[in-house]
């Protein structure tokens, strides 16, 4: 550290080729005066640029006059120490061809009026965080600025941390009016208003205006916006950010107020100021238009506006449809905001190539937000809430206009799935960032984009690719030098994803930290990306063991199934074969062709169906018929008299049991042999059991030529439910069987 105080003659002799000096921070005490000795920097004849500490009370005496090349003077305390409180008109009386002066953080509390108006060569003056100067200090500080060579201010923080909102007057700008300035800075001032006009009085050469970190709200200046006519950057990001804690509380700042005179009133007169309304009445209707319907507003801004920052600046609601008339524009910032629903669309965006949304707690965005954004080439929505509307977008309508686009952004958007023709125009897209989704497959066609470099995948849901997306993705792999990042992913290691694991690796140098990839902890065997040639080998030698395993079981399984059905369908062929007919029976009824009695109906057809083989027609004609239906005065069911003529054998059948109170079967040798016999017997069975609920409703009569060894099982469970009875062999039983078949018959049919 030299101590500034002990400089001496003839220390800067031999300097005499030096263009820059700094010797900030050697002063020790900021507010003990110090004096700076003219005479010892007056050796510097080429110094071009000159940074110290401003102590209180500084001064630049006349041997500055000898630095001929001084340009550019830094007194800035915010890189080093600064506590002088006043500049006096003629501080910088020396140092005629300053272009840039640096007074900030330096506790300035009065700017005398004209200090900076001699310093014909300025350029870039910077008085920001003399928090105590205020608004009220601009007139003095502008004075006669227009005798300069102006073109960047910097005003930020020269008011103080906390009070209510601050307000620049048209007073303040009025003396920029006839100077070349081209950027104002005047960021965290707690400006809240302009007065209506104040953007007038600047010049036309202003190109750039930041507001930043202000509390800004809406006021009839923004209609003078329009007469910025080449401005190209206009920031009013971060707006209503609460003051640092605790500085703000504890702060001992009084900034310099406002106190108009007599003579520098505005609008006096009743007379200008109803044509200031008329005229700010025609400006409205300039400002707001209707260029493509009357159904939405168009805002015409500056046409050489190319950049609008406004981002963190609060700004809260819907985006509707409207239009903006801004042909120069070129990017858009308005990131950390509450812009919760995109609607659209937004007329006049096809100037726009970058666009920052991102972080505006959005949960929705319509199909055609961006239809009119055909020259956007940087797109980010990163950390929303648009996963549902994108997973619903079938068509790939949303992304459908922007054709130009190379950079997307959608990364931290709950999206859990996208539709192949998502992106399906963004033939030029470079860069697609999809990272911490929630993905869990992958079926986005990307082949068609020949330009594309970077796809982030990173932390997603992903287990595997399936085969059309490895091929959509090696095409690009050949032509193009894309990589992906899959990290994060918990990818299922097993004989089923064998093809994708093989895939993966033949590619792993265009993918991104494949050696940190991991298994899922569902899978079922390891994987060790870091060696994965070695782990592909062993895995694919298990699943060859696996795969013996699986044919053998596989077969043996199927075998024991296909046994297993078959015996039920054996055992169960004549229950089918029941219900197979009840139901083409229902449906003849509900089509209104049925003729045959439902099982509720109260009366019958017949009162018994003689089932029998052919050779017993004889024993059915001389003993059956008399005895049943000529004494005993039954309705019986011949087939060879009753059947119908004109329907097939087992509709005729079922047609028969269906119509008679019961069967009766005639069990002979003949009859067990017999295929039709044996048809009607066991839908007669299922008839009981399923319909008529009772076996009783099939009554078998067995003839002595049948032994017990040729009974088949289903007339077995008749005869164990006592459902028979056994013809007598002698003649003159023959009386008491018909008498006690009779009488079991009309007892059955009281019920």
């Amino acid at each position: 550290m030299i101590n500034i105080t002990m400089v001496y003659s003839g220390l800067f002799a031999d300097l005499t080729s030096l263009t820059e000096l700094s010797l900030k921070g050697n002063i020790q005490n900021k507010f003990k005066p110090t004096v700076i000795k003219d005479d010892v920097f007056s050796e510097l004849k080429s110094l071009e640029t000159l940074k110290i500490d401003g102590p209180a009370n500084v001064t630049f005496g006349k041997g500055f006059q000898n630095i001929t090349m001084l340009q550019k003077l830094d007194l800035s305390g915010i890189t080093g120490n600064c506590s002088f409180q006043r500049i006096s008109h003629n501080m910088f009386l020396n140092m005629p061809k300053l272009t840039y002066v640096d007074v900030s953080a330096c506790d300035i509390l009065d700017i005398e009026e004209g200090a900076f108006g001699k310093l014909q060569y300025l350029e870039h003056l910077d008085v920001s965080h003399n928090k105590q100067l205020g608004f009220a200090s601009l007139p003095n500080i502008t004075h006669n600025l227009n005798k300069t060579s102006i073109r960047v201010l910097r005003g930020n923080g020269i008011n103080c941390l906390s009070g209510i909102g601050t307000k620049i007057l048209k007073r303040h700008f009025e003396n920029l009016k006839h100077t070349n300035i081209s950027e104002i800075y005047f960021e965290k001032n707690r400006l809240e208003q302009l007065e209506p006009g104040a953007f007038r009085l600047l010049p036309n050469t202003i190109t750039s205006i930041s507001f930043g970190e202000n509390k800004l709200t809406q006021g009839r200046y923004i209609l003078d916006y329009f007469f910025l006519q080449n401005i190209r950057v206009y920031n009013i990001s971060v707006q209503l950010r609460p003051p640092p804690f605790p500085e703000s509380i504890f702060e001992q700042c009084a900034e310099k107020t406002d106190v108009l005179h007599e003579n520098k009133q505005y609008f006096d007169n009743e007379d200008i100021q109803e044509k200031e309304g008329n005229k700010y009445e025609s400006m409205m209707n300039d400002f707001i238009g209707s260029k493509w319907n009357e159904h939405h507003v168009t805002f015409y801004i500056p046409k050489t506006l190319e950049v609008l920052y406004a981002n963190m600046s609060r700004l809260y609601g819907t985006v509707p449809e409207f239009g903006i008339n801004a042909t120069g524009a070129r990017e858009i910032y308005a990131q950390d905001n509450f812009l919760y629903s995109w609607d659209g669309p937004v007329h006049g965006m096809e100037n726009i190539k970058i666009m920052d949304l991102s972080n505006n707690f959005c949960s929705h965005i319509s199909k055609s937000f961006l239809k009119y954004a055909r020259g956007l080439t940087t797109l980010r929505m990163s950390k929303n809430d648009i996963g549902k509307s994108l997973s619903s977008d079938m068509e790939g309508e949303i992304f459908k206009n922007t054709v130009s686009m190379k950079v997307l952004d959608l990364s931290y958007n709950n999206i859990v799935d996208l539709s192949a023709p998502m992106f399906k125009n963004l033939e030029r897209l470079q860069t697609l960032n999809l990272q911490n989704n929630q993905l869990s497959t992958w079926r986005v066609k990307v082949d068609h984009m020949k330009s594309i470099q970077f796809i982030n995948l990173k932390q997603n849901r992903l287990t595997t690719f399936g085969k059309e997306a490895q091929m959509s993705l090696t095409k690009l792999f050949q032509i193009t030098n894309l990589s992906i990042d899959l990290s994060g992913n918990q990818f299922l290691c097993s004989c089923d994803s064998v093809h994708f694991l093989e895939w993966i690796t033949g590619y792993r140098n265009r993918v991104v930290h494949f050696n940190r990839y991991e298994c899922s902890s569902t899978s079922s065997h390891k994987f060790n990306f870091s060696d994965a040639d070695n782990s592909l080998k062993l895995l694919k030698k298990n699943c060859k063991s696996y795969l013996v395993i699986y044919i053998v079981t596989s077969v043996a399984v199927a075998i024991m199934f296909s046994i297993i059905f078959g015996i039920f369908l054996l055992k169960n062929k004549w229950k089918i074969r029941y219900v197979i007919y009840r139901f083409k029976q229902r449906f003849k009824t509900y089509t209104g062709h049925s003729i045959i009695p439902q099982a509720d109906s109260p009366s019958y057809e017949y009162d018994i169906m003689i089932s029998y083989s052919a050779k017993e027609l004889s024993f059915v004609l001389t003993d059956v018929i008399p005895r049943l239906e000529n004494e005993a005065g039954f309705q019986l069911y011949i087939k060879d008299r009753d059947e119908p003529a004109g329907i097939s054998c087992g509709e005729a059948i079922m047609e028969a049991i269906q119509k008679s109170k019961r069967v009766v079967c005639l069990v002979t040798k003949s009859f067990l042999k017999s295929t039709w016999q044996d048809y009607e017997l066991n839908m007669s069975r299922m008839e009981a059991i399923e319909d008529r609920e009772n076996l009783n409703f099939v009554h078998l009569i067995i003839f002595p030529d049948v032994c017990n060894g040729s009974i088949s099982i289903q007339t077995l469970d008749l005869v164990r439910q006592e459902c028979f009875s056994e013809y007598p062999e002698e003649e003159c039983a023959f009386d008491d069987f018909w008498e006690t078949l009779i009488s079991h018959i009309k007892e059955f049919n009281r019920y």
